[in-house]
């Protein structure tokens, strides 16, 4: 844990370490898909507290913030979320542009197969509807190992984005300096039949390893 800026405690985003781990020990892809367990603030690595968090709110409601590996602003993620991640071991340089489009492609895939077919990729990192984020994930390089992960908004409750996280200081084109509430957009709300435990439950035979690597990038 480590204390940032106006005394707010910053800890560091673990969700993933046993899945880097069990890469690490056999050498193997590794994917987990899993519901987010608690209301948190996750910083990008290089986010500024002050620039965009709202500080006070978070601590009036005790909410914890973890600031992880991958770059980006910061997001807040709530059991409405949905998580996918996957560790890839690669030899020698890291084609980083390659491997990015091969997993947002791969995810994307994954919830076509699902009837969730109106999704595309938009600005760096996003999955969006209709201009609309639904998703947003980050990507990480270390040495012998890529690490891609994506938060999708399954039924989060939108006014906590609201509540918690100022105006980026960073946006994609597409957001066109829209506020939070209308930036983002739940899938349950595009798709009504939609919820985290379904999607969960398509998702562990959907996204596989063998699909992971050989999707085209």
């Amino acid at each position: 844990m480590k204390l940032g800026d106006d005394e707010i405690a910053v800890f560091p985003y673990q969700y993933d370490a046993d899945l880097l781990e069990a890469a690490k020990s056999d050498g193997e892809t590794k994917v987990a898909v899993y519901n987010f367990p608690e209301i948190a603030v996750v910083l990008g690595r290089g986010s500024s507290i002050q620039k965009e968090l709202n500080v006070d709110s978070i601590l009036e409601d005790g909410v914890k913030v973890y600031r992880r590996m991958g770059g980006g602003c910061s997001v807040v993620l709530d059991p409405g979320n949905l998580i996918v991640s996957a560790v890839i071991p690669v030899e020698g340089l890291l084609d980083t542009k390659k491997w990015f489009n091969k997993c947002t492609n791969w995810l994307i895939d994954g919830l076509h197969s699902t009837g969730i077919d109106r999704v595309y990729h938009d600005g760096i990192s996003d999955l969006v509807i209709s201009d609309r984020k639904i998703a947003g994930s980050a990507f990480y390089r270390m040495k012998g190992y890529a690490y891609y992960t994506v938060a999708l908004l399954v039924s989060p409750e939108i006014d906590l984005i609201e509540k918690y996280l100022k105006h980026p200081p960073r946006e994609p084109e597409y957001r066109l300096q829209r506020n939070h509430r209308d930036f983002v957009v739940a899938l349950s709300e595009c798709y009504p039949d939609v919820s985290v435990n379904t999607l969960r439950g398509s998702f562990v035979k959907q996204l596989t390893v063998e699909g992971l690597l050989s999707v085209d990038g």
